[in-house]
């Protein structure tokens, strides 16, 4: 394949970029903006859709306007000058990465106290303890299998009469982590992958751009100003791994030669398989079409045949799954979910609507806010002025594809510190925004520019999200630790009192924690009893769930179930006349 544009672009290409950018980029934030305000206003809604809402008022509006006025009044070209500490950062590219190593890794315990917030990370790490023990499963002790859902079955599959743990998920970031975890330090994981995926960024660069030092520079420092990069790779989800993959698969595609495109096919396999088997193919499927175009039919049907056989054993993989811990699996899970991709695939496009389209408009401005400042005008400028390149092409297909079949079919993210379902195109936009820099040549933007834009980037905007990501943090994990510390056997929590209750409800695979924790909505009034006749119990409701319910003021559900379980529970224990 053709590497990055190197023509000379004229001052007028240049101009005229200026003038539409600083037009039409503020109109398209304005437009999200409004449609984002819009079902704010009319659709308050008490559900999931809620903490977007959230999210998007409490931490991304700000920022959001500060970029569109910066969008406004930024893309004015001048005179040509060049930035020498920019390219000089070009030349030691593993600074950058053995910093962000150190930063991702020190911020998991210092920004996140190392709690694994949502259930997507706790059952990365759940399922690295079951594959660190040489296992594939792990069976649940007969005593409790009635009681199942109670232990918390969200991404569970369903086997037979709930005879064992098995992750819904694909395995490959879990076994990173367990493989990690016989190193030494599961933790190392994400910001393991956030400096590979600097390294293979910068490999790109040199390919695309090997007599400009300051676009390999700007590469980086797009990456590294990414406040999403930076903190998603704090996290034990698998998105790290998905941009550095995605970075080490078109390293190697790009280098060419029969080794590299079988190494590329090995890292697509590994890439499929994290914990989605839908957003690698997204991010390859465009190079893939661009070799048919350029009429090389022989890497074209190599590549063709690997995703097929690729794809086929990753969809298979659940039911591989259930067959091995002793299945049948059943179709749907304990918590409604359809457990076929084809059957998942038809519910969400059931699920989509005007909503969807609301959740998008929040999504993307949410993505913008949490990258470096310049970094959409620059991806922006290297579309416009290097059309022609062949690489553009490729990187903003894959990105629109990311936007349009994600917004089709999983428009609401949950947690995300950025717009997560994006991360794995994020270098793509980095090189974009590379490609931008060096068509611009030093025209825009102007050195005052370039430098006021990265102390705000890296000294303001990335600590301001690293506090964002720590307040809303905290309050969970202050909770999770003072639930460790209670004597009982068992805690019941009233999953339902809070946002995201159901997540504090987590468990060894082995039961071997103290005290086993249980979702309450889960629960009979006749287990509750039998469990508090042999068990000493604790119940952890509305009131001890209070810092969650101020830090995100979500409508309750309904707590009679859990007041009934309260009073079954004292009755079983009074003593009989």
């Amino acid at each position: 394949m053709a590497l990055g544009g190197n023509d000379r672009v004229e001052d007028a290409a240049v101009a005229q970029w200026g003038l539409r950018a600083a037009l039409w980029l503020p109109v398209g934030l304005g437009l999200l903006l409004a449609i984002a305000m819009v079902g704010v206003l009319i659709d308050p809604v008490h559900d999931k859709r809620q903490f977007s809402a959230f999210l998007f008022v409490r931490q991304d509006l700000v920022v959001t306007l500060a970029v569109a006025l910066l969008l406004r009044f930024g893309p004015v070209p001048g005179q040509a000058s060049r930035s020498a500490w920019t390219a000089a950062l070009a030349q030691r590219p593993w600074l950058m990465a053995l910093g962000l190593l150190f930063i991702c890794r020190v911020g998991q315990h210092w920004l996140l106290a190392g709690y694994d917030l949502t259930r997507d990370e706790q059952m990365a790490s759940f399922d690295a303890t079951i594959f660190a023990a040489g296992r594939l499963n792990w069976p649940i002790a007969p005593d409790w299998r009635p009681m199942a859902d109670a232990l918390n079955q969200f991404f569970i599959l369903p086997i037979a009469d709930r005879q064992a743990w098995v992750s819904a998920y694909l395995p490959v970031n879990a076994a990173a982590r367990a493989l990690l975890a016989t190193l030494g330090d599961e933790g190392l994981t994400s910001p393991l992958f956030t400096a590979i995926g600097a390294l293979a960024l910068w490999r790109i660069a040199v390919r695309l751009w090997p007599d400009d030092a300051g676009a390999r520079g700007v590469a980086l420092l797009l990456y590294a100003g990414s406040s999403q990069v930076v903190i998603q790779g704090m996290t034990a989800h698998a998105m790290a791994a998905h941009l550095a993959l995605n970075l080490l698969w078109l390293a190697l595609f790009l280098r060419g030669g029969a080794w590299s495109h079988a190494g590329a096919v090995l890292v697509g396999f590994l890439a499929t398989g994290l914990h989605q088997p839908l957003f690698h193919p997204l991010f390859v499927l465009p190079f893939l079409i661009a070799l048919v175009a350029q009429r090389r039919w022989r890497p074209a049907l190599s590549y063709g045949a690997a995703y097929l056989a690729i794809g086929l054993f990753w969809l298979s993989w659940p039911h591989l799954a259930a067959t091995w811990a002793g299945g049948p699996m059943q179709v749907i899970s304990a918590t409604g979910d359809r457990l076929g991709y084809v059957d998942r695939l038809l519910a969400m496009l059931r699920d989509l609507g005007p909503v969807s389209l609301w959740l998008m408009a929040m999504n993307l401005l949410r993505f913008v806010a949490w990258q470096h400042l310049l970094a959409l005008p620059l991806a922006v400028a290297g579309i416009r002025l290097a059309w022609r390149a062949p690489i553009v092409r490729p990187l903003l297909a894959g990105i629109l594809l990311h936007i349009g079949v994600i917004g089709l079919l999983l428009a609401f993210q949950g947690h995300g510190w950025g717009y997560r379902y994006l991360h794995g195109v994020i270098g793509s936009l980095c090189l974009l925004g590379a490609q931008g820099w060096h068509s611009l040549q030093g025209r825009w933007p102007g050195e005052r520019m370039w430098v006021w834009s990265n102390a705000a980037t890296f000294l303001l905007l990335l600590p301001l999200h690293g506090w964002m990501a720590t307040r809303l943090t905290i309050p969970y994990a202050q909770l999770s630790t003072a639930i460790d510390r209670m004597p009982e056997d068992i805690v019941v929590v009233d999953e339902g009192a809070v946002a995201f209750g159901s997540d504090l409800v987590f468990n060894r695979a082995d039961l071997s924690n103290r005290p086993i924790r249980l979702l309450a909505g889960s629960l009979t009034l006749e287990q509750m009893v039998a469990l508090c006749r042999t068990r000493s119990i604790a119940f952890v409701g509305a009131d001890k769930l209070a810092p969650i319910r101020q830090m995100i003021d979500a409508q309750p559900g309904d707590q009679s179930h859990f007041r009934a379980l309260q009073t079954q529970c004292a009755m079983a224990k009074a003593p009989r006349p």
